[in-house]
């Protein structure tokens, strides 16, 4: 006899006869936050972190941080050839950014371009390079 029991959460028992095997489900689907700096003093802008990893499933999300110039944010793939992994398109202008749901297992290459402010008045366009890996 072959029975599934359902418990809370992920997991299952699957009993063959008197003996019980506990199964588990793939873990929930995460969302992984990057930080997007502005220059501060002598140091460059750059994101933390400079690598993200997901699974197929999971979100990403970028946030500014500093003197930035409000709706500047434009995350774009450095290889136009590639496809953009997540649903959706690659976001366009915002203080926030938000990719959904990754499907495509690789290793990508992004810009992050945005506007921020300078001591003294104006802006500075900068653009960070970081990847994201997808396993």
């Amino acid at each position: 006899m072959i029975r599934a029991i359902a418990l809370k959460g992920s997991a299952a028992i699957l009993c063959i006869g008197s003996v019980g095997l506990l199964l588990s489900a793939k873990p929930a689907n995460k969302t992984e936050h990057v930080m997007v700096h502005c220059p501060e003093g002598n140091h460059a802008a750059f994101v933390t972190p400079v690598q993200a990893h997901l699974t197929l499933g999971d979100s990403l999300e970028w946030r500014m941080t500093g003197q930035v110039v409000s709706d500047s944010l434009v995350i774009s793939l450095k290889d136009e050839h590639k496809a953009w992994p997540f649903d959706g398109d690659p976001s366009r202008g915002g203080t926030s950014a938000q990719a959904n749901d990754a499907h495509t297992a690789g290793t990508y290459g992004y810009n992050v371009t945005l506007l921020c402010r300078v001591p003294g008045g104006g802006t500075n366009r900068v653009v960070i390079d970081p990847d994201i890996i997808i396993e």
